[in-house]
């Protein structure tokens, strides 16, 4: 780094050498150094998000009405995408290995903008849902799995803040697309209010991802360092040292570490997921509010959100990661207790403004601070592995396969039962094991990664 080669570079001259101890730090920061990238890749994942997973749920409400449709066969178009988008994630993974960042964000681009072209002019529900399985392919490509492992080319010493104020882009775009999608559909139908994806895509995107974005200095290399600096003295950065420069793929998988992982990514994403395409939905039907104002609650959860993302970015780069995540996990757990009616024993979903806006406002951290750390905790343990975007991939099936059956169970359970809350009892005990899994991880996985490492040393 430039602070530790440049007083090196001038030591024969003690005076250039105290002088050049007051370079300030800040100025040798990896995110002021990378930042058109950070940025870059910032602002393509925050259009991506808000076009193939904010977007859409905003607009389900009309789409049902147009197509006469009921609330399980709606919940198809969400559950393709992930459907699809989970057949290809060990594809997308390889891809990731074989041919680059750059190359995957590119044609990702490319599909999302013909899909985008092709969605208001959608004649039938399952047209719509072939588009949506476009969607989720090419999020594979230019989704969150790519921005992640696009970070680890770039960041040696700061990748859990980076992931983290990279993920913060799926937030603000929760943030800012669904009232204003829910706006235009309001005023104007979906099909019109679809019109800002494709031109979105081609003026924004496109451009970012043929001409700024490229695969940084690390891209498929394996090293000798770990991601922290070697001050730090984390017990996951202890154990990476022995472990991340000898693992490959299939001998990652051993690692008690990655399946806690795994599990914890199925369990919150089925909450994540189904709550996205559901969330808007679920208001409108069962508390029975005005769409716009069932946006505004989204939108709450999008904003708190990217605090719980920040937070946990910082925290993952210091001693107090393992007490961060609990407090997520356990944030999240009590996220999907609060929509629930305790007046009436939770029989049914709450009316209450003031208890509604409590769960946006809990459930937003935790749902912040657990998808920063699943976004950013495989590549703090594991990240200087060569072939990683291959266990990124994997990581991402679990993920999918959570928001897949989310999606699609939460919307047979409200056919079944006439109302969401059930939903919400499956939610409860999802999170419950996820934090259950979340305390495992923390509890063995030093011993786990160094019992691998003697292994392979042996």
């Amino acid at each position: 780094m430039l602070t530790r080669l440049l007083p090196t570079a001038m030591s024969v001259n003690g005076e250039a050498k105290g002088c050049w101890k007051c370079w300030p730090e800040w100025l040798d920061s990896e995110l002021l150094q990378h930042w058109r990238q950070v940025l870059g890749a910032w602002i393509v994942f925050f259009v991506t998000a808000g076009l193939t997973y904010h977007a859409p749920p905003v607009m389900l409400s009309a789409i049902k009405a147009e197509f006469g449709v009921d609330a399980y066969e709606i919940a198809w178009l969400g559950a393709i995408f992930q459907l699809c988008k989970g057949l290809l994630t060990m594809p997308g993974g390889y891809a990731l290995y074989r041919y680059g960042c750059r190359t995957c964000l590119r044609a990702g681009a490319v599909v999302i903008l013909i899909s985008s072209v092709l969605y208001p002019l959608a004649p039938s529900l399952w047209c719509l849902a072939c588009l949506h399985g476009l969607y989720g392919s090419a999020y594979d490509l230019i989704g969150v799995g790519p921005i992640i492992v696009f970070a680890t080319t770039w960041f040696e010493i700061q990748p859990a803040l980076a992931i983290s104020i990279l993920v913060t882009a799926f937030s603000f775009s929760g943030m800012c697309f669904p009232p204003i999608v829910a706006y235009f559909t309001a005023h104007y139908g979906w099909r019109q209010a679809s019109l800002m994806c494709p031109i979105l895509t081609a003026l924004i995107v496109v451009p970012i991802c043929f001409g700024v974005l490229h695969d940084g200095p690390l891209a498929q290399r394996p090293t000798d360092r770990p991601f922290s600096s070697v001050e730090d003295e984390d017990t996951d950065s202890t154990a990476g040292r022995g472990t991340a420069r000898r693992l490959d793929f299939w001998r990652s998988l051993r690692l008690g570490a990655v399946w806690h992982l795994a599990f914890m990514s199925l369990y919150q994403l089925y909450i994540i997921i189904a709550l996205i395409n559901t969330l808007t939905l679920c208001l409108k039907m069962d508390v029975h509010m005005d769409l716009q104002v069932s946006a505004m609650y989204s939108s709450i959860v999008f904003v708190t959100s990217i605090a719980g993302k920040l937070f946990m970015g910082a925290a993952m780069d210091s001693k107090f990661q393992g007490i961060a995540g609990m407090l997520s996990c356990f944030l999240l757990f009590l996220g999907t207790l609060l929509p629930l009616d305790f007046s009436q024993a939770g029989g049914s979903l709450t009316r209450s403004h003031t208890q509604l806006l409590a769960f946006a406002m809990v459930y937003g951290m935790g749902f912040g601070g657990t998808y920063s750390l699943l976004s950013a905790k495989p590549a703090k343990l594991l990240g200087r592995m060569a072939d990683f975007g291959k266990l990124q991939g994997f990581l991402m099936l679990f993920q999918v396969i959570g928001g897949f059956l989310g999606t699609l169970v939460t919307g047979k359970l409200r056919d079944l039962s006439g109302s969401y809350t059930w939903s919400f009892y499956v939610f409860i005990i999802m999170a419950f094991l996820a934090c259950c899994h979340y305390a495992a991880l923390e509890a063995g996985s030093r011993s786990t990664l160094q019992a691998i490492a003697e292994s392979q040393e042996a």
